[in-house]
């Protein structure tokens, strides 16, 4: 998958410590980006900026994201998910299939805060190195919609070569993002469907990869997020998909969706979910993705005898 990596050409003094390329296949190797992904299977309470479902602290908490660590969101700006359906807002918020997922009311903005902790006693937690992946950036119905996300603190980023994201990175210079202190803008460009919504985040499709952006971070138990959702005619619910490291730096998995049956048998049900033992897929995960088709249904016309 192609790589682009956004470095500033800002003029100044050298940074204190030269930017990491995170465009770099031996930089990921090196740095273990890919065996130390954050994970985000399980929250432990979902409260983000006191808009429930839970009560007690304001914000969002992921359990065990790294050994010994839970990754706490907290809203330091109004945060409005969206009140419209009572089957989602922020019930959608927390962990979905490797993903973390925030939900916000179109029209709306919010500043949070990811911090790293320690699970044990609740204190700052710093790591080495991590990254992580913000997915699905895309327009609503109307082409005046923005989705937006605003990054600072980050090392270096790396979005496909074919990405649709249009990218504000005057905060991003060589000395910033040295030091650690890069802050850019990412903002959709085109509408979306269902078939950008990613599944897995080693899985993305082509299309789903250029509306995605895996962002590095070092030395740092914090760092800042804005999300924003401008420009919608009608009011709905837009979700924010998160993740560790992704396929846009590390190999990819191969899904059993992505895998043609032959003749006579079709994708099993789950075959989303599904990963495959060959990358792309192969005749070798026939039996794991495809069950053969039932048999045709056939009716036998009888003739009346009139007596």
């Amino acid at each position: 998958m192609g790589m682009g990596m956004g470095m500033g050409m800002g003029q100044g003094p050298e940074p204190e410590i030269p930017p990491t390329n995170l465009a770099s296949p031996e930089i990921v190797e090196e740095l273990a980006l890919c065996e130390t992904s954050l994970v985000f299977n399980t929250v432990s309470h979902s409260n983000l900026g006191g808009s429930g479902p839970d009560a007690g602290a304001p914000d969002l908490t992921f359990l065990d994201v790294a050994p010994n660590t839970n990754l706490v969101i907290s809203a330091t700006s109004s945060y409005t998910p969206n009140m419209l359906n009572p089957n989602g807002g922020v019930l959608r918020n927390g962990a979905h299939q490797g993903f973390g997922v925030i939900n916000m009311a179109s029209g709306s903005s919010a500043d949070l805060t990811f911090s790293l902790v320690d699970s044990r006693d609740g204190s700052p937690k710093v790591l080495d190195d991590f990254v992580v992946t913000f997915f699905d950036a895309d327009h609503g119905m109307g082409h005046e919609s923005r989705e937006s996300v605003t990054i600072r603190g980050l090392t270096s980023y790396v979005v496909d070569a074919d990405t649709s994201l249009t990218m504000d990175d005057a905060g991003a210079d060589d000395v910033a993002l040295g030091n650690g202190a890069g802050v850019v803008t990412f903002t959709s460009s085109l509408r979306g469907s269902k078939e950008d919504n990613p599944i897995s985040p080693l899985s993305l499709s082509q299309l789903q990869a250029r509306r995605s952006v895996v962002v590095l971070f070092e030395g740092k138990s914090q760092f800042t997020v804005t999300l924003g959702e401008t420009g919608y005619v009608n009011p709905q619910g837009r979700n924010f998909f998160f993740a560790g490291a992704s396929n846009l730096i590390c190999e990819g998995e191969a899904k059993c969706s992505s895998y043609e049956c032959p003749m006579g048998f079709e994708l099993r049900q789950d075959a989303e979910f599904t990963d495959c033992d060959s990358t792309p897929c192969s005749a070798i995960d026939h039996e794991r993705c495809c069950a053969a088709l039932p048999p045709p249904v056939t009716t036998q016309t009888v003739t009346p005898t009139w007596r």
